[in-house]
């Protein structure tokens, strides 16, 4: 059961999903409240819900864990297995969660773990690991449209609706296109975000690169076969044995360059458009993830280092390797504001908020970062669309913070149940632990 804080507008987030969805267990009910208060109107941030959600379900999987006297990742294996989404029973068109469970165990070390914790570095810190799981959407879909060109002298322009807010979509698209097309990526100009260009989605719900990604492969395929057909009257060859190599068109014996072909056609410009196609029916797409986490704890003065995060995910295709790391990393340090450092202060009777500036609200900085190791499953979700990638900007934010509260209590037994986890926080969960 969850309340979620409305403030005065209608929309609120809803915490109950990674509950209904993340594990195979039969006998499973949740309620959602939205609670309306004097403190604004909230909109949504970076997975809404689904942070706060798996902060709570994961910690109780680890108590349970800890109560059964089970390991916690053996507990959760036991119940990630399924194959179908227990909500509406229809197939994952993908899921690799197992492998995650597997390489991030052993990047972080997982056999080392004791239930009691460990020494850390000096005596009066102690250190644990512990891990969380997530689970998300992210498969995109229809509406979304692309159009590609190719201009006299070789280069393609690939026009799309879609914005670019930081995560990468240029230079996946961009590369998307270049794969499809047989160019450089440096032959490739994105003009993306204009009213001119075709429909796109919005940056929302991880489904850009999922939803316009398919639309630009077939533009580009169309595009690659207008071209090798033209090409053929040209060089006097059938199209079937030509292909486009690194701009260029290539023969058994020969390779002419796109620029020395294009001026010799009667229509020089060659257009392909793309349009996304519908998911298909009774098949869930969704991405899955395991975050693992080494911290050590100050018993003396509550404060958490965190020392290491392991951060493993299938999201299906990566298009570039580059640009996905850093957004788990991204999703990383903005899951460890939430897990130790960020809070909202609201004056009670005003709904005035008391600390909005970064003196007071407290996001973390560079040299709150620590080691942070990012692998992928990297398996194509070829049920999901022609480009099998699935969308990665929310998942890492998820499971972050739920893996730092259980290293925290496998470090020191005690558990911390409110995030962020403050220093006093912890020291109060210590006395706790230590009344009992």
């Amino acid at each position: 059961e969850s309340w979620s804080n409305s403030g005065q507008g209608r929309w609120a987030a809803n915490p109950t999903g990674p509950s209904n969805t993340l594990y195979d267990i039969a006998n499973v009910s949740s309620t959602a409240h939205r609670v309306t208060t004097n403190a604004g109107a909230l909109s949504a941030f970076r997975a809404p819900g689904y942070v706060e959600g798996t902060f709570a379900l994961e910690s109780a999987v680890d108590e349970l864990a800890v109560a059964m006297k089970v390991d916690p990742l053996t507990l959760r294996k036991r119940h990630a297995r399924s194959v179908t989404d227990p909500r509406t029973d229809n197939r994952y068109s993908l899921k690799r969660l197992l492998e995650c469970y597997a390489i991030g165990a052993h990047e972080i070390g997982w056999s080392k773990r004791r239930n009691a914790g460990m020494r850390g570095s000096q005596p009066h810190r102690r250190r644990g690991l512990g891990m969380a799981t997530q689970i998300w959407g992210g498969g995109g879909g229809p509406p979304a449209y692309a159009t590609v060109h190719i201009e006299t002298d070789g280069t393609a322009v690939l026009r799309v609706g879609v914005q670019d807010i930081g995560t990468g979509t240029r230079t996946a698209i961009a590369q998307v296109c270049a794969d499809e097309l047989g160019l450089q990526l440096d032959q490739v100009t994105v003009r993306l975000g204009d009213t001119d260009a075709p429909y796109g989605p919005g940056s929302g719900g991880s489904v850009t690169l999922a939803s316009i990604g398919p639309a630009v492969r077939i533009a580009a395929s169309e595009v690659r076969e207008k071209l090798l057909v033209a090409a053929g009257g040209i060089l006097e060859m059938p199209a079937s044995e030509l292909r486009i190599e690194r701009g260029s068109i290539v023969s058994k014996g020969a390779r002419t360059p796109l620029k020395e072909v294009m001026p010799k056609l009667d229509n020089s410009t060659i257009i392909g458009t793309g349009i996304r196609h519908p998911n298909p029916d009774k098949l869930a797409i969704k991405t899955f993830g395991a975050h693992f986490a080494q911290v050590e704890v100050d018993v003396r003065t509550g404060e958490i280092f965190v020392e290491k995060i392991v951060a493993v995910h299938d999201v299906g295709r990566i298009v570039n390797p580059l640009t996905a790391a850093s957004q788990v990393q991204g999703g990383i340090v903005q899951a460890l504001g939430f897990a130790l450092t960020e809070e909202r202060v609201v004056d009670r009777g005003l709904g005035r908020v008391m600390n909005a500036n970064l003196e007071w609200y407290e996001i973390p900085t560079s040299m709150d970062v620590p080691e942070i190791v990012v692998r992928f499953v990297d398996v194509p979700d070829r049920k999901a669309n022609n480009l099998g990638a699935k969308g990665l900007g929310e998942p890492p934010i998820i499971p972050t913070a739920a893996a730092v509260a259980n290293a925290v209590a496998n470090a020191t037994g005690a558990r911390v149940r409110h995030a962020p986890m403050t220093r006093a926080r912890v020291l109060k969960a210590l006395a706790m632990l230590e009344a009992s």
